[in-house]
């Protein structure tokens, strides 16, 4: 196995700290730890995690759901994750939230517009699974 040479980690660490600050200069970030940046988003919490390593963001949108969940949701998640190829859904019963994720490698240098792009798919596909969960219970109690 091949080890990285420290330009190479040098070039991945600045593709994610670029895309870091250009993040946090788009989007009105409310929290931040060393490795993420914390919003709200159309109606979801918003989460971008950074790795320099790979170097990768991922995008975490998550949505309380506000009542308990069923087996018929756990089967419409599952269904979901056969047919996204974007990101994975997922849905914590004990926290009672739905929550969906996409990781993007960072080839080259992030631009804004490719960012928004990617934000808003994976905020999209978010709101029609959000939206197919709260369809799929209706008249449920």
């Amino acid at each position: 196995m091949e080890t990285m040479n420290s330009k190479e980690r040098a070039r991945r660490r600045e593709l994610a700290q670029g895309a870091r600050s250009l993040i946090a200069q788009i989007l009105p970030v409310e929290d931040a730890d060393g490795s993420s940046l914390m919003l709200g988003y159309g109606g979801f919490y918003l989460q971008i995690a950074f790795s320099e390593l790979h170097p990768l963001i991922a995008i975490y949108l998550a949505r309380a759901l506000n009542r308990r969940t069923a087996a018929k949701d756990m089967r419409l998640i599952n269904e979901m994750n056969m047919k996204s190829a974007l990101g994975c859904h997922s849905l914590n019963a004990e926290a009672g939230c739905y929550s969906y994720r996409a990781a993007h490698w960072l080839d080259t240098e992030l631009t804004k517009a490719r960012f928004l792009e990617m934000l808003e798919r994976g905020a999209e596909e978010a709101r029609r699974a959000y939206a197919q969960l709260a369809r799929g219970t209706e008249g449920a109690s």
